[in-house]
């Protein structure tokens, strides 16, 4: 039986393969309307996506196609916020002149309630070619295959499919030909579809601060807000985390509050209990989403099945945004190939980010936000983010101690050997320094306090190591805080030693002898004999500083004393490496040779090679002052030699220094001026510029010596330059650091 659209071939015989092809042929009357160009309005504010932009316009171009022929389709992917819509658009209006065939765009609705179905989809776009109803398949099939056909008609055309959630929205409405595109935005991953990715974050600072900018002055072009307030409006787009729609949010909030400061929303945004709930505005934006950005999480999270709901609150329980997969672990509790697909999920769903090499993950801080909201929402959540954190905890103490077993060069009693080596307890240290400092601020937290505290003891030496005294200080306030609300004066009394102790490194010697002077009077009230003797020491350090000789070397030898007493050989030699710099500064060299000789050969018995290395560097120095200059030389080198054993980059270039300094006296200008060189490379890639300055300054003198007065004046001017920046540096640390606490 035949009709018009098909043929029964039942009862017929076939001798080889055959194929059928059916062809629609629609006569389109010129009179009939049509919509292929249907792109909405490019977004009004668009900054920055440069390099994205780039590959959409060549992966868009309908002329060109790569190795594996044409890129028939393109998927932005993202958070939802990120500006995917805006991305897709902006992109889709420069290349519109490229599809004479037309422009497509339909929102898919995909994290709606009632999802775009792709069968009328095809509908809408049948009419757009304008094909009458009468003339329209009821079955979906018919209907995909007269889409495609008429598609087939036309020179290429661009489809731009808004918020699709599954492949199953998408794979019915591909062209037959591959002179089309295909541009999708979508919070998922789509997988099983074949596309050229593009996945969107957050935009850099100076973007987000461009589309605030943009946004305000396209409302009112007078509103000078963002120039007049640069530190509030950077403030206000770190607290949106440099996510469009928050920052669009933020920006409508600003208009409708003119002329209130920046700095006003900034303070409600820092002070919100619920920092998400409150970016959000009356209205929508020109695509008709709502300005709001928690019913946006709200719709991904409701999508997570129980695991993967679990999984992403615990992992926003985690000390920072960025965790390894170590920390994902302890905070999960769950078989390592159990998350490792929990993970894959998550990134399917925009909720967290690879690292490139895909051993790290990161989650976006408002998301964060939502998921720690959430987490306070009901009891037994509560519960599950305390459980977490605290095995994170318990973890993260384990390694730390195993660490700082090994950066003592010495065993440590009860404390587990989890590292091969000196250099792979430092790269992990270093991978999860971040991660590490925010922990221990959580001793802040009673229900945390004391694993945190001990969390921190691990890591003091560490920080002192690779020189993040800033973070030191933090660390060991939040433990001071802790130690006092628990009425723990034991606990009190470290926490006062080691925060003055970081203070002294950052050369805020008023601030560390304050803390080191409340120390002793709590060890001589707690009569703790090496409580007395530590803070004898400290104290020593800082009158050297202040140029008190005479009583630094009667603070380290009464400390020395102390040690000698309690047998504490790893302190004594501390207290005799101490001792002997102010008796170089008073000329007794002699017996500073023979404290800093003492202190070296203890530390070389005790195989602690960082702390001998600062021996020999401070002996070199005596020996200096002392005119022994073979001997001193052969010192430093010693120190050169053991810093850079143990990978201590500023020490080594320490020691170098003091090698071109002598150098430089003893007029071997050529050799001096190598090693100052290098010292001053070394100080600048460490971002030392107090050290570099100092290098400058014994540059300088090197060319006075050489009679060269126009270099060494320029080397004077960029040691002057070095100094100002160190002195900005610092107090962009402390400004940090108040903000933190």
């Amino acid at each position: 039986m035949e009709s018009q659209d098909h043929v029964d071939f039942r009862g017929s015989t076939f001798h080889e393969r055959v194929t059928g092809k059916v062809e629609h042929h629609h006569h389109i009357p010129a009179s009939t309307p049509t919509a292929t160009s249907a792109l909405p309005a490019p977004p009004a504010t668009f900054t920055g996506r440069d390099e994205y932009v780039e590959d959409l316009l060549k992966a868009l171009d309908p002329t060109t196609s790569d190795s594996h022929g044409a890129v028939l389709i393109c998927a932005v992917g993202g958070l939802g916020g990120v500006g995917k819509t805006a991305l897709a658009l902006h992109a889709a209006h420069a290349v519109r002149a490229r599809f004479p065939g037309g422009t497509l765009f339909v929102n898919m609705r995909g994290y709606d309630d009632a999802p775009a179905a792709p069968e009328e989809v095809a509908l809408s776009f049948l009419r757009a070619f304008g094909v009458r109803d009468e003339h329209l398949p009821a079955v979906s099939e018919e209907r995909y295959a007269l889409y495609r056909s008429v598609l087939d008609t036309h020179e290429s055309v661009l489809i731009v499919l808004d918020n699709v959630s599954t492949a199953a929205q998408v794979t019915p409405l591909l062209p037959g030909s591959t002179r089309h595109r295909v541009l999708v935005t979508t919070r998922d991953s789509l997988d099983s579809l074949t596309a050229r990715s593009i996945q969107l974050g957050a935009l850099s600072p100076d973007e987000a601060v461009g589309l605030v900018e943009q946004s305000l002055r396209a409302r009112n072009p007078s509103d000078s807000r963002v120039r007049d307030e640069p530190d509030s409006v950077r403030r206000l787009v770190a607290l949106c985390g440099c996510l469009p729609l928050a920052l669009l949010i933020a920006a409508a909030l600003l208009h409708r509050r003119r002329p209130r400061p920046i700095s006003m929303l900034a303070d409600e945004l820092q002070a919100a209990a619920d920092r998400v709930r409150m970016l959000a505005a009356p209205g929508q934006d020109q695509y008709g989403t709502q300005l709001a950005l928690r019913p946006v999480f709200e719709v991904t999270y409701q999508r997570l099945g129980p695991e993967q709901g679990r999984l992403f609150r615990l992992l926003a329980q985690t000390p920072t945004s960025d965790f390894g997969f170590e920390t994902a672990l302890a905070m999960s509790n769950v078989p390592s190939e159990e998350l490792l697909q929990g993970l894959d999920d998550l990134v399917a769903a925009s909720l967290i980010t690879p690292s490139p090499d895909g051993d790290r993950w990161d989650m976006h801080d408002l998301l964060r936000a939502y998921a720690s909201s959430i987490s306070t929402s009901e009891q037994s959540l509560v519960e599950e983010a305390t459980e977490g954190r605290t095995r994170l905890l318990r973890r993260l103490f384990l390694l730390a101690a195993s660490a700082d077993r090994q950066l003592h060069g010495q065993l440590v009693e009860n404390t587990p050997d989890l590292f091969a080596n000196r250099e792979a307890a430092l790269t992990w240290l270093d991978a999860e320094h971040a991660s590490l400092v925010h922990a221990a601020l959580w001793a802040e937290q009673a229900e945390h306090s004391r694993i945190a505290t001990a969390l921190g003891v691990c890591i003091d030496r560490y920080l002192h190591v690779q020189r993040h005294f800033t973070d030191g200080a933090l660390v060991f306030d939040a433990l001071l805080a802790a130690a006092r609300r628990d009425r723990d004066q034991v606990l009190e009394m470290f926490a006062l030693s080691a925060s003055g102790n970081h203070r002294h490194e950052l050369r805020q010697y008023r601030e560390a002898a304050i803390a080191h002077t409340k120390a002793l009077r709590l060890a001589y009230s707690l009569e703790d004999l090496s409580g007395q003797a530590t803070g004898w020491s400290n104290l020593g350090r800082c009158m050297h500083r202040w140029g008190q000789f005479s009583i630094a070397a009667q603070m380290h030898s009464h400390a020395r004393k102390l040690f000698s007493r309690l047998g504490d050989h790893h302190r004594e030699a501390m207290a005799w490496n101490n001792l002997g710099m102010p008796l170089t500064e008073l000329h007794r060299f002699e017996e500073a040779g023979r404290a800093l000789g003492s202190a070296q050969q203890a530390y070389a018995r005790l195989g602690d090679r960082q702390r001998e290395a600062t021996a020999w560097l401070n002996l070199g120095a005596t020996l200096k002052e002392g005119l022994d200059f073979d001997a001193a030389a052969n010192a430093y080198m010693n120190a050169a030699e053991l810093f850079a054993e143990q990978g201590d980059r500023h020490g080594e270039a320490t020691a170098w220094s003091q090698v071109g300094s002598l150098l430089t006296d003893l007029q071997e200008f050529e050799l001096a001026a190598e090693g100052l060189l290098r010292c001053e490379t070394a100080y600048e890639a460490l971002g030392e510029w107090f050290d570099v300055g100092r290098v400058r300054w014994n540059i300088a003198l090197l060319h006075e010596q050489q009679g060269k007065r126009l270099e060494a004046r320029a080397a004077w001017i960029a040691s002057a330059e070095a100094y100002e920046r160190a002195q900005a540096s610092e107090e962009a640390a402390k400004a940090r650091r108040n903000a933190q606490l």
